[in-house]
């Protein structure tokens, strides 16, 4: 039977595509809109290099009203557990490089709704101070404390933030080293810009000795810097920055969404800037912060003892 015989071999053929041998199916190819085609841009080390100077050197003031977002578990719950979103007032300042206490920071958050102060925290380089008023606590430590605490509560550092807020960039010595590598992420490129330092103090030995020391990430859509980690000696992550939502304020480009992850101190923060100013000196008193009144005086130290506590 001829005609058998032929729808037979008709729908074997139309069976070969799901056994991934082509056939009777029809192939659909979507084209996406031309607006939605990424462009891949390319850059060299040094041209990289150069922008993250320029962005690091564009911003010595910032006076801004931002969201504090705090993600899960993250330390300073201790704090703002009951609020989840917390308006904050932020005033930072980065003096030229070789200035005596070259930075300065100061936060202000409010609870919603009754925009009451819950935190008020600053810190310089020298010492961070921070006034707690729902604790009745005003703690005071150094700035390069490494001391972490049991208690979510005393691992607030505003240097931390100060940290994310001011651009970084590649140190200028001899005893580093810069290299440029490519990379993909959830099918979206990026250059990596890593620095690797080589201690001072290193002992002399027959191969020498490099430590991770940052990493910088750039979307390669814009070359926009999306990512800035820094490390310890022993190749721990100490900082992850993430930018995003780049805009120009005052002719500078500056980011709209920042968000700190600190591992070492297990917490999450995300930054969302509502209004901003840049570039407009501010005076010192306002980064000034001293202890109320009959409010208790946590000292906190590398110490392995508690801290010290006063009335």
């Amino acid at each position: 039977m001829p005609g058998k015989s032929l729808k037979l071999a008709t729908l074997a053929l139309c069976s070969l595509p799901l056994l991934g041998l082509g056939g009777c199916g029809v192939k659909k190819t979507e084209r996406l809109p031309a607006e939605k085609v990424l462009t891949l841009r390319t850059a060299t080390l040094e041209e990289l290099v150069g922008r993250l100077r320029q962005q690091a050197e564009a911003v010595t003031f910032i006076n801004a009203q931002t969201e504090l977002v705090p993600s899960t578990g993250s330390a300073y719950s201790g704090v703002i557990e009951e609020y989840h979103d917390v308006r904050a007032f932020v005033l930072a300042e980065r003096r030229p490089e070789g200035a005596a206490n070259r930075h300065h920071i100061r936060v202000i958050g409010q609870a919603p709704l009754v925009r009451k102060n819950i935190f008020d925290m600053a810190a310089d380089d020298r010492e961070f101070r921070i006034f707690l008023p729902t604790k009745n606590k005003f703690i005071v430590g150094p700035t390069r404390l490494a001391r972490r605490s049991e208690k979510p509560i005393e691992n607030l550092r505003p240097q931390h933030l100060l940290e994310a807020l001011f651009l970084s960039a590649p140190q200028r010595q001899p005893l580093a080293l810069l290299f440029l590598e490519e990379n993909e992420f959830a099918g979206r490129r990026y250059y990596a810009v890593t620095e690797m330092a080589q201690p001072e103090d290193s002992p002399e030995a027959r191969y020498p000795i490099w430590q991770l020391s940052r990493k910088w990430w750039f979307d390669r859509t814009d070359l926009s810097l999306v990512r800035a980690q820094r490390f310890d000696a022993e190749g721990r992550l100490l900082a992850d920055v993430h930018y995003h939502g780049w805009g120009k304020t005052d002719g500078v480009s500056y980011p709209r969404e920042i968000e700190l992850v600190r591992p070492q101190e297990d917490y999450r923060l995300k930054l969302l800037v509502k209004e901003l100013k840049l570039n407009q000196p501010l005076p010192a008193e306002r980064f000034e912060l001293e202890r109320p009144a009959g409010v208790e005086l946590v000292e906190l130290n590398d110490d392995a003892a508690a801290a010290r506590k006063t009335e």
